[in-house]
């Protein structure tokens, strides 16, 4: 099973509270201190057993070392960029925006939205398409914990309520929140 290294040891991987503290996976060290700071990327498929997330990767840090068992924070997410590709096909138009704001239990967190509109839109509904996806992922952010945020993410909770809502301005295509980073 796990190959022995002189002089140094393995190490299992275990998620944050929010996934289940499960074993992700293992790494090998020589002392335990050396593994504090090291970023994993893995599929949201692994953590959260949906096959339908399969565009997304979560980027966990190990954060704490007890015993051989090596504890992780999450630090951010991301969509891949040939989903992202696909998404931007010809004659739509993309807006992006990005925000750093801090949720209920005081994160900073860097939120990155794409939304996707047909090109025919005049600049001016652009700007309000912009400004109400801004204001949305706001009010949703801020009335939300960090675990509560990611949930309402990977359960595409804001995405939906933004394609739905924002219907009401212009007939947005898609939207996907693109990329998420906590802010140290």
């Amino acid at each position: 099973m796990a190959v022995k290294l002189k002089g140094k040891q393995w190490f299992k991987i275990i998620s944050p509270k929010f996934f289940g503290e499960k074993e992700i996976g293992q790494t090998v060290a020589g002392v335990p201190d050396a593994l504090i700071g090291k970023t994993i990327n893995m599929s949201a498929i692994e953590l959260t057993d949906d096959i339908n997330k399969y565009y997304m990767t979560l980027k966990l840090k190990i954060n704490s070392v007890n015993g051989d068992k090596a504890s992780t924070e999450f630090v951010g997410s991301e969509c891949m960029q040939d989903y992202i590709s696909r998404m931007v096909l010809h004659r739509v138009r993309r807006i992006d925006t990005v925000q750093d704001l801090t949720t209920n239990d005081d994160v900073k967190i860097r939120i990155k939205g794409l939304t996707i509109i047909p090109k025919r839109a005049k600049s001016s509904i652009e700007v309000k398409v912009r400004e109400f996806v801004a204001a949305s992922i706001k009010k949703v952010v801020e009335d939300s914990t960090l675990e509560e945020l990611l949930m309402k993410i990977l359960a595409n909770e804001i995405k939906n309520k933004i394609l739905k809502e924002g219907r009401t301005i212009y007939p947005i295509r898609n939207f996907e929140v693109r990329k998420t980073e906590i802010i140290q």
